[in-house]
């Protein structure tokens, strides 16, 4: 198959799905498939895909219908003989219409998150130009069949696939904090992933424990308020931002407990390359996440915006160390068994062949 992505996020933006693509393309890639990376140029999406020795191209799109645009992309299309189109969900409004005009080529539409209150103006789009869904959390495709948005069999889920870690090391967070069970979160710094609530959870318990530090891996727009309010709630010294990092998986190996405070999440990687660590994680019970941790052995479920569930399940965590190596073990286990690398490039890889086929007949 000669396969494009289309994916036209913002220049600085980088998170699960934009990792999830630039992994997927090289595994298809690798499976002896010709593959695109098409996004903002000077992206950073562009300069991974780039590094991983992906073909990529730029489309600047600044509208959700540019006709400009469409018509680009429909010559791109031609040009290279594309079979078939994996888009960004916003991007289909310009990726639809250029398929189309292309002789038809196949458009699978990637839904990594869970869906929002304008989801539906999309439905229009989905129901005239999209051949396919691929997302990656059961939840995600059980709301778009049961509202009706998508009929039954149109939604494919295909879980994120673990990677192989190299072997770079642990941190070491005993030499910055000796003595000290350190917790790690990690994720943009903005309202939706329940900083806040994290930090209010984290001065609760300061009181009742003071070996406690948490390490928040990651960059965004409110990381000034949340410092501020770390201040306030008298937890300033031991919430540390560490900021963005290329490389999360030593902070991981070298913690004690993983925790993720989001209001929504899709299927949040993080939490799962921190299991594939053998560390114990505390998520709230949001889409993936019961996907993710189905019992109270592989992990701990916890209500979102519940200041107090954040810091029981923590303290439970933080006394027991039989059980967070108990249940450190059981993740990994888990995760390296249900969410394997070359189990997602088999389903995508029979996903998109699927709707080649359908096309052909």
């Amino acid at each position: 198959m000669r396969i494009l992505f289309v994916h036209t996020i913002g220049k600085n933006k980088f998170g699960g799905g934009e990792r999830w693509l630039v992994n997927a393309a090289a595994g298809l890639r690798d499976r002896g498939h010709d593959v695109i990376v098409g996004g903002k140029p000077g992206s950073v999406l562009l300069e991974a895909a780039g590094q991983r020795r992906l073909a990529t191209a730029g489309f600047n799109i600044l509208s959700d219908l540019s006709i400009y645009h469409i018509f680009k992309i429909a010559r791109f299309i031609k040009k290279n003989k594309i079979d078939i189109v994996v888009s960004r969900d916003r991007d289909l409004s310009v990726t639809g219409p250029a398929a189309r005009i292309a002789g038809g080529v196949p458009v699978v539409v990637r839904y990594g998150s869970p869906l929002r209150s304008s989801f539906r103006k999309h439905s229009f789009l989905l129901r005239r130009f999209a051949s396919g869904i691929i997302t990656n959390t059961l939840s995600i495709k059980e709301h778009m069949e049961k509202g009706g948005i998508v009929p039954h069999g149109f939604v494919s889920v295909v879980y994120n696939g673990l990677t192989p870690p190299a072997d770079d090391g642990v941190y070491d967070f005993s030499q910055r904090f000796p003595g000290k069970v350190v917790v790690v979160t990690a994720g943009r710094l903005t309202a939706d992933k329940g900083y806040l609530h994290l930090v209010d959870a984290v001065a609760m318990l300061r009181g009742r424990y003071d070996g406690l530090v948490l390490v928040a891996l990651g960059e965004g727009k409110h990381r000034k308020r949340i410092e501020r309010y770390a201040r306030e709630k008298g937890v300033g010294d031991i919430v540390h931002l560490e900021g963005y990092t290329d490389d999360v998986m030593p902070f991981f190996r070298g913690c004690d407990i993983f925790v993720l405070a989001s209001l929504y999440e899709g299927m949040p990687n993080a939490a799962m390359e921190a299991m594939a660590c053998g560390k114990p994680v505390v998520l709230t019970d949001v889409n993936g996440a019961r996907e993710l941790v189905p019992d109270g052995d592989k992990g701990l479920l916890i209500p979102a915006r519940d200041v107090q569930a954040i810091a029981g399940a923590l303290e439970r965590l933080i006394g027991d160390g039989l059980l967070r190596e108990r249940m450190g073990k059981a993740a990994a286990d888990f995760v390296w068994s249900e969410f394997r690398y070359d189990r997602m490039i088999d389903e995508l890889v029979g996903f998109l062949q699927g709707k080649l086929d359908e096309r052909l007949i």
